[in-house]
């Protein structure tokens, strides 16, 4: 811990499944990325500058001028009714089709994600994850104790074939979670017949799908795919957040669900935190109506294309050759692979040393694996920034796979 105490004296009164949280790898990197001599490709940091400052201001003082009693009261535990009917707008935008009452407006959707473990997951039930998968899913579900099937990802996304293989040999997962689009850590999309089968196989073995989606409305290539959601509701928990298309900082998220979910999601974020915070649901509800998120994801689109390409062709000069990477087509995140004799965990501090942060991959499995992967976020540093920090992360690498070669360990691995 970065209080560097090592002796808890108070450990025998936490439970038992307290003893199973573990730090974020994010959460302590941030200290060293927050470092002024430090380039950090760690965090999932938005670009919140593109959101014009006097309508953000204007749309906050209107709600103060007009409503500052019932903007700073507490209101219902499910969410304020105008803000849901504003997120149905946000949904229909890719395709979905809700009702307000099948929403529950949460503090963030790590919260959601938090919620979700606690009334699905009992110790030791099976849940599937894609491998490598989000982390802030991993540090929800591991404080209730699963047993995780990791299902490997491709370019097309989780690989539903394996799946469906480890469903035959007798898998009863309660849920498979997944992030369809642009996906954290790995940049890619899930193709649209993978979605489809993934259905079939939740209807075919009895399980649910959890949907992440904070990335699907910043698609800067391609065309876009529905979500899963809309194509099988009775199946599907979907997750939203503003965090990525306006703000992290008003830490708006939302559940949309069959009813029974939502009324349980209900009584339990009631025992959480009563209900998520009146004046930022109100804010929110001004920025959606005045259709500031369209101009913000529209503001950001090129910016994130931009400073993704400069990423890419910065990669493609400084990493060496038996590297890959991922090439996204909208979202905020690359997923680099070097050589399997490469320990990135290892390397970080040779990285902070030189003046570059990242994360590296064994954050983003449940089975320990990725240890020669790391993710690169491109959402928030400049490309001046991105440059420079690509040539010291480059130079990194280079250095690690010679000390390898030099050492003859090629020869026993």
């Amino acid at each position: 811990m970065s209080s560097g105490i090592t002796f808890d004296p108070y450990a025998s009164f936490y439970s038992s499944s307290s003893h199973h949280l573990r730090s974020s790898e994010i959460r302590d990197l941030m200290s060293a990325g927050g470092r002024g001599d430090v380039i950090s490709f760690a965090g999932g940091l938005p670009f919140t500058e593109s959101l014009p400052a006097g309508e953000v201001s204007d749309a906050m003082l209107q709600v103060l001028k007009e409503s500052h009693a019932e903007a700073l009261q507490y209101c219902e535990t499910e969410g304020r009714m105008p803000l849901k009917r504003a997120l149905i707008k946000v949904m229909a935008s890719e395709g979905i089709t809700a009702e307000e009452n099948h929403i529950l407006i949460t503090t963030g959707s790590q919260q959601a994600l938090d919620l979700l473990a606690r009334i699905f997951i009992d110790p030791s039930d099976s849940i599937v994850v894609e491998g490598p998968t989000y982390v802030g899913a991993l540090s929800a579900f591991r404080a209730a104790m699963p047993n995780f099937t990791t299902i490997p990802l491709d370019h097309m996304g989780m690989d539903v074939d394996i799946l469906s293989r480890e469903l035959k040999n007798g898998l009863k997962p309660k849920f498979a979670y997944v992030v369809p689009n642009f996906h954290n850590p790995a940049g890619v999309t899930m193709s649209a017949p993978r979605r489809k089968r993934l259905i079939e196989l939740a209807e075919e073995y009895d399980f649910l799908i959890i949907e992440d989606n904070p990335y699907g409305l910043l698609r800067f290539d391609g065309e876009p795919l529905l979500p899963i959601v809309a194509l099988e509701k009775t199946r599907v928990v979907y997750l939203g957040t503003l965090s990525k298309i306006v703000s992290p900082g008003i830490r708006i998220g939302w559940v949309n669900a069959p009813l029974p979910i939502i009324d349980r999601l209900a009584i339990l974020k009631q025992s959480a935190d009563l209900c998520s915070s009146s004046l930022n649901q109100m804010f929110a509800e001004r920025l959606i109506s005045r259709d500031l998120w369209k101009k913000n994801i529209n503001n950001l689109k090129p910016i994130y294309k931009s400073r993704k390409d400069a990423m890419i062709r910065s990669l493609e000069k400084h990493f060496p050759s038996e590297c890959r990477w991922t090439n996204p087509e909208g979202g905020l995140f690359i997923w680099v692979t070097l050589p399997e004799y490469l320990d990135t965990t290892k390397m970080l501090p040779l990285a902070i040393e030189s003046g570059v942060a990242f994360v590296p991959g064994v954050a983003f499995f449940a089975d320990g694996s990725g240890a020669n992967m790391m993710r690169l976020n491109f959402s928030f540093p400049t490309e001046p920034q991105i440059s420079e920090g690509i040539m010291r992360l480059g130079k990194v690498v280079e250095r690690e796979i010679s000390l390898y070669h030099s050492l003859g360990l090629n020869n026993s691995h």
